[in-house]
């Protein structure tokens, strides 16, 4: 008897968590490297909303260490002006809100710049259906 009340708790525990769930899907998005760094970006809502959202930077180099003297801007497309973020403590993320523009995949930009190096890499965002 213990047994079966344990595997229905189980079960009922599952089917709550499920239930808790939003369905929503999250976008994975690929991880880019740059010398020695490994840039992380996140999205917030994941998948993004067209127009304002917030993108946070994940920036580590070596044993996950961040990088030095770096510079991060980010932008929604090449029409749109560049906006540094801003640096979330000494510990390599940075985040800020742009408009990431409209459509069903647009290409966030990431631009690195560490002393007279610069970087620019490109995301691209599949937007959430408005």
């Amino acid at each position: 008897m213990k047994k079966y009340a344990s595997i229905i708790f189980s079960l009922l525990a599952s089917t709550s968590l499920v239930a808790c769930s939003d369905g929503g899907e999250s976008n994975a998005i690929a991880v880019q490297h740059w010398k020695d760094a490994d840039i992380r970006i996140e999205t917030h809502p994941n998948p993004p909303l067209a127009g304002m959202s917030e993108i946070v930077i994940i920036i580590t180099g070596p044993r996950g260490r961040p990088i030095p003297d770096l510079t991060v801007s980010i932008r929604g497309g090449d029409s749109m002006p560049w906006v540094q973020a801003i640096q979330d403590g000494m510990i390599g993320v940075y985040r800020r809100a742009v408009d990431i523009g409209s459509g069903d995949v647009v290409i966030l930009q990431v631009r690195l710049q560490q002393g007279s190096e610069e970087k620019v890499l490109r995301y691209p965002l599949k937007l959430m259906p408005g």
